[in-house]
């Protein structure tokens, strides 16, 4: 990581801050139950993404804190700043039972999850991305097909 993005992610860091800071101070972003750490990721089959799913919808101070924390992660891109957020949050394994627009009757819908809003609102956080991606542009980067090949090539390195 160069200095030009050390300050950046700083930057960032501060201006999610004081978003969350200002806009309702009703939550405490410092609350340990509410802390991304306290969840095992990345997660890895659905009963856990259906659970993590729940929580983000039901809690408010959890979603916002989750969305600020995704926010950090950064990248050069937004492309390569979407594929560590879903790196961190999830497994190829669960990915391979997930389509973004659940065309498949096998496959989850993965754009009707709390989890997806939150993903793309981390990466409007970002200060660089803020006015200058949109969310159809977020959308087209999520590869979910992706997922098997990653786990083939996974195993054959071994």
């Amino acid at each position: 990581m160069d200095i030009a993005q050390r300050i950046e992610s700083i930057e960032t860091r501060l201006d999610g801050n004081n978003i969350s800071n200002t806009s309702s101070n009703c939550y405490n972003n410092t609350s340990t139950l509410n802390d991304i750490s306290d969840c095992i990721l990345p997660l890895d089959n659905t009963t856990d993404l259906d659970t993590y799913n729940d929580k983000i919808s039901g809690d408010r101070a959890f979603q916002i804190n989750l969305t600020n924390q995704l926010s950090y992660i950064g990248g050069k891109h937004y492309k390569s700043m979407n594929k560590r957020i879903m790196n961190k949050l999830f497994s190829d394994e669960l990915l391979q039972h997930c389509s973004y627009s659940g065309k498949s009757a096998k496959k989850l819908k993965f754009s009707n999850l709390a989890v997806c809003s939150v993903i793309l609102d981390a990466v409007k956080q970002q200060s660089k991305y803020k006015n200058k991606v949109s969310e159809s542009e977020m959308e087209e980067v999520i590869v979910l097909a992706q997922a098997p090949f990653n786990i083939k090539r996974k195993t054959q390195k071994i």
